[in-house]
């Protein structure tokens, strides 16, 4: 018997997911960035935000969730 498959829990999120994550605009989440506020790794060209810093972030500072 085949069992499904387990997809792993993503370790960091695109812009666009942190994005809506957060009620802003991609723009928005480029410029806490460029600004060091949040950091990020770029995977195969795309830059993302690791899931642990998103969650520091959201504990320091409490932006809007949707």
């Amino acid at each position: 018997m085949k069992r499904p498959a387990q997809h792993p829990q993503p370790t960091s999120l695109p812009l666009d997911s942190v994005a809506r994550r957060w009620g802003l605009t991609r723009r928005n989440i480029r410029e806490l960035l460029q600004t060091g506020q949040l950091p990020f790794e770029q995977v195969r060209g795309q830059l993302r935000v690791p899931l642990a810093a998103i969650q520091k972030y959201e504990a320091k500072t409490k932006p809007p969730v949707r």
